[in-house]
């Protein structure tokens, strides 16, 4: 996709659109699209993915979800949940769909200007798409922001009910009280403007690296990255990593998070194509997000996130390269 400079996306980008005959006020125009690149919907990957899809749903009129690749069940998810759907996407040589095509797919398709790849396995509420409405009109933030944030780990058995509009309230005060912040080198969602974002590399899905190239991308270009954990908590749905066993040969090991996003051909390749890990400058941002707005983290060069995080992130390492749980 060519890069277009941001003022002439920002002039070009799309309109509200006229009033529908017979109505007494302006059609409700699109403010943001939420994509993603769904597993296919079977087994828990079922229950998971449509409990999170579900709640981005909720976000409002003015929210669209699109739904990309050809996996079994994503189009009659998509019918289901009232998303748009993308079948054809780019692929790795392992059949992994490729991140890079997929951003491109959905800024071609989608009618906002700003941007959520979001994993399907993570429920959102109104205080992020709240969040996001606030970063995106913040003057002291200006034209281009890449935002991210914390997720909480939550264990949902159930299929929820989203039947009355909105997700349970006592649901949301379990996930509040009985969840577990994670590492923030787990990134979940990043939130832009198209035009910040039109040559992602061929990354594969899925798998390590390529979320510590959007961070420090962004840095590097002097783009604000934005971190709004304060305001708007995200919560993701706990899980296994069995749809990663493809032959017997790597069963054992495929099933482990260390050859997910570390040891395996693909987290070497999305490595190779990052330019590095970018461990550090990869999760930690330089604003972040209050109840009055956008504030300049001072000192963000010394990266303060990452070595306050210092606990989780040890965690998480003991985790990869010791669990060999599902």
């Amino acid at each position: 996709m060519a890069t277009q400079p941001a003022s002439e996306c920002r002039k070009n980008g799309p309109t509200a659109p006229e009033p529908a005959v017979g109505t007494a006020g302006p059609a409700v125009g699109t403010f943001a699209t939420i994509f993603t690149l769904p597993k296919p919907f079977t087994g828990d990957a079922n229950r998971i993915q449509r409990n999170a899809i579900g709640s981005w749903a909720l976000l409002g009129p003015d929210v669209d979800v699109l739904l990309i690749g050809d996996e079994p069940g994503i189009l009659s998810a998509a019918n289901e949940m009232g998303a748009e759907h993308l079948a054809e996407v780019g692929r790795n040589t392992f059949g992994t769909p490729l991140i890079g095509d997929a951003f491109s797919l959905a800024a071609a398709r989608a009618k906002s200007e700003i941007m959520v790849y979001c994993n399907a396995d993570v429920i959102l509420d109104r205080r992020f798409i709240q969040a996001v409405r606030a970063v995106a009109s913040d003057p002291a933030v200006g034209d281009s922001f890449l935002a991210i944030g914390r997720r909480t780990d939550v264990a949902v058995n159930h299929l929820i009910d989203y039947s009355a509009g909105q997700i349970p309230e006592e649901l949301l005060e379990t996930f509040g009280r009985a969840g577990k912040p994670a590492s923030i080198v787990c990134k979940e969602y990043f939130v832009f403007r198209k035009c910040d974002f039109p040559d992602v590399p061929a990354f594969a899905v899925g798998r390590g690296n390529w979320d510590n190239w959007m961070v420090s991308s962004a840095k590097r270009r002097g783009i604000p990255v934005v971190n709004l954990s304060a305001t708007a908590p995200v919560y993701h749905q706990e899980h296994h990593y069995q749809h990663l066993a493809n032959d017997r040969q790597h069963h054992a090991i495929a099933k482990r998070r260390l050859h997910c996003y570390v040891s395996g051909d693909e987290a070497q390749e999305n490595q190779r194509l990052a330019g590095g890990k970018h461990l550090i400058s990869g999760c930690t941002s330089t604003w972040r997000l209050t109840a009055e707005g956008a504030v300049r983290n001072r000192f963000s060069f010394l990266h303060l996130d990452f070595w306050k995080d210092i606990v989780r992130f040890t965690e998480l390492v003991k985790q990869l390269f010791f669990s060999r749980s599902v």
